[in-house]
């Protein structure tokens, strides 16, 4: 009997103590990993548009930035130029060139580092483009245009083309500052501009012409010193 009182008291002593030493360990887990609102600003460079001129039948470069919000949100936006020059086998020409701005945001899956600085991610961006292309050397079947027409190109034609990206991709820390990324990258117009008398063949920022359509890029990033 006696031994039953010394065991329940022993146990009326530790478990309060013990309960108050989980609930302080836990207060203060919670308070080392409560991560700031901002931490930090990337700045990335296409290393492959601008290649293109080489193996491609278009060119171009972008530069982009993203925000780092508590190591989990990063609100991102890209501004680029491309340009398109490409022959069909049946000798119609198509050159098209513009402008293009994409903005949208992405979403830490997993990172590693105090200020994600080697992050897997996923998001959802928005692209819009305003340009103007050309076609020449067009063939057209007898009386397309009417009977006496002699049209064989179309000249600045105008157009302009929203899309949405669904991405997914990495970045990982070379070295300092200096970060490596790829985005695999989901794409389908959403509304396309067409010309006067024409479609345009290739969009600049998104690519040829057809839905849906996948894409890569590759950047280089530089984390700016604030």
């Amino acid at each position: 009997m006696s031994s039953s009182i010394y065991k329940t008291l022993f146990l009326c002593l530790i478990l309060p103590a013990t309960f108050s030493v989980s609930a302080a360990d836990k207060k203060k887990e919670e308070e080392v990993v409560k991560v700031p609102l901002y931490q930090g600003l990337q700045i990335g460079f296409d290393l492959v548009s601008p290649a293109g001129y080489l193996i491609s039948d278009s060119y171009g470069a972008s530069i982009k930035a993203d925000i780092n919000l508590w190591n989990k949100y990063f609100p991102t936006v890209e501004l680029g130029y491309a340009d398109f020059n490409k022959t069909s086998e049946d000798g119609i020409n198509c050159t098209s060139s513009g402008q293009y701005v994409k903005v949208g945001i992405n979403k830490a899956l997993s990172y590693g580092g105090n200020k994600a600085e080697n992050l897997f991610f996923a998001g959802i961006h928005y692209g819009f483009s305003t340009f103007s292309y050309n076609l020449d050397n067009l063939v057209y079947y007898p009386n397309y245009w009417g009977a006496n027409s002699d049209i064989n190109s179309l000249q600045d034609q105008k157009a302009t083309t929203g899309w949405i990206e669904l991405v997914a991709g990495v970045r990982v820390l070379v070295f300092g500052p200096i970060s490596l990324g790829w985005t695999a990258q989901y794409k389908s117009t959403l509304h396309v501009s067409n010309g006067e008398n024409s479609i345009p063949a290739y969009i600049p920022g998104y690519g040829e012409n057809f839905k849906p359509k996948l894409g890569m890029a590759f950047h280089l990033y530089y984390k700016l010193p604030f």
